[in-house]
C-alpha cells in the first residue's frame, strides 16, 4: 500500500467525505503543468483547480485530485473484482484504481513504447499495485474484445479514458456494455468534450443509470445492478456550468442555476455575466464541433468524388 502523504495544496480540490490516496512518490515526474499549453478545445482551463502533468509531456495531464478521488472511492466498491482500464496514460489513474483494491487490466497503444511501458510499470511497482494490474498493449475497441476473449469474466468496474476524438469513446462505450458484469459501474473522464459524451449518451440510450461529476474535466457515470456510484460535492468556489451537450444529465451534487434575465443586485449581475460567459463558450465549442463535422463531411464527399472519377477512362 502506498504511503498516504500530505502533497495537497490550496488549489487541490476533493470533495468531502471522499476518501483520499496520494501516490505521488511513485511518480517522479508529475509537476503543476502550464493551463495554457494545451491546445485541445475542450479543455476546461478556467476551472480554478490546480493541473498536474508528466514534465515529459507537459501538453497532457492527468486526472486531477476530485478525479482521482473519484477513480479510487468507486473501485473501493468493487474491491477483489476484475476491473479495466481504457487508456492509462502515465499510470496516475490506474494506481489509483488498484489502490481501492480491484483487479485491473489496463490497455493502451501507449504501451508499444518499450520505454514508456517500462515507465508506467515502474510507477505502479513504486505505488505498491503492480501484482494487481496487468498491462495490455492495443486500441480499444478491437483490444477490449480480445482481451475479453482471453479473460472470459465480465468487468465490474470499467474506466474509459482513451481515444477521444470521433465516434471512438462511443464505441469504447458499446464493448464496455457488452462485457460488463451485471452489477457494473462505467466511468469516463473529459466529458467536456462531446464525442466523449457520445460514450454516456450510448449507455443512457441502452438503458443503464447514468449521472455527471461536475469536475475540471467532467467526469460521468454509467451503472447498472446492486451498486450505487459514489456522492460528489462540486467545489463551491467556483461558479460551474454544464456544456449544451450534457443538458438533461443529474449532476451529483450540483443543480444548474437559473437563469437571470433581469438583474438588480450586483452578485445577480455577475451571475449573470458568468451565464453570458459560459454560453460564448459553448456556442464557440459548438460552432468547433459542427465545423469539425462540415470538415469530415467534405473529406467523405472528396474520397467518394476521387474514387467515382477513378472509374472514368
Amino acid at each position: 500500500m502506498v504511503e498516504e502523504i500530505s502533497v495537497l495544496t490550496a488549489d487541490d480540490y476533493i470533495a468531502p467525505g471522499l476518501a483520499i490516496v496520494t501516490p505521488d512518490a511513485a511518480f517522479p515526474n508529475m509537476v503543476l503543468g502550464d493551463k495554457s499549453a494545451p491546445d485541445w478545445r475542450y479543455f476546461r482551463r478556467w476551472v480554478d483547480h490546480a493541473w498536474y502533468v508528466d514534465q515529459r509531456n507537459p501538453h497532457i495531464g492527468f486526472a486531477n485530485r476530485d478525479e482521482a478521488a473519484i477513480l479510487y472511492n468507486s473501485a473501493l466498491l468493487f474491491a477483489g473484482k476484475p476491473c479495466l482500464e481504457v487508456g492509462c496514460w502515465r499510470g496516475w489513474s490506474a494506481a489509483h484504481l488498484a489502490l481501492g483494491g480491484v483487479k485491473l487490466d489496463v490497455i493502451d497503444p501507449m504501451f508499444a513504447d518499450q520505454i514508456f511501458a517500462a515507465s508506467v510499470s515502474d510507477s505502479l511497482r513504486a505505488a505498491g499495485v503492480a501484482d494487481r494490474i496487468t498491462l495490455y498493449n492495443g486500441a480499444s475497441p478491437g483490444a477490449v474484445h480480445t482481451l475479453a476473449g482471453i479473460a472470459k469474466q465480465p468487468w465490474s468496474l470499467i474506466f474509459i479514458d482513451g481515444d477521444h476524438e470521433g465516434d471512438a469513446p462511443r464505441q469504447d462505450a458499446l464493448a464496455a456494455m457488452n462485457y460488463a458484469a451485471e452489477t457494473a459501474m462505467v466511468l469516463f473522464h473529459d466529458l467536456a468534450s462531446p464525442y466523449v459524451a457520445a460514450g454516456l449518451h450510448a449507455m443512457r440510450d441502452a438503458g443503464w443509470r447514468t449521472m455527471v461529476y461536475q469536475t475540471m474535466q467532467i467526469m460521468g457515470v454509467g451503472w447498472r445492478g446492486e451498486v450505487r456510484p459514489v456522492a460528489h460535492i462540486p467545489d463551491p468556489r467556483i461558479f460551474w456550468t454544464l456544456p449544451r451537450h450534457l443538458d438533461g444529465y443529474a449532476v451529483s451534487g450540483w443543480k444548474q442555476p437559473a437563469p437571470i434575465h433581469n438583474p438588480r443586485r450586483p452578485e445577480d449581475k455577475t451571475g449573470a455575466a458568468l451565464q453570458r460567459a459560459q454560453r460564448a463558450e459553448d456556442d464557440c465549442q459548438g460552432a468547433l464541433f459542427e465545423r469539425q463535422a462540415a470538415l469530415n463531411h467534405i473529406a467523405r464527399l472528396q474520397a467518394e468524388l476521387a474514387a467515382a472519377t477513378a472509374t472514368f477512362p
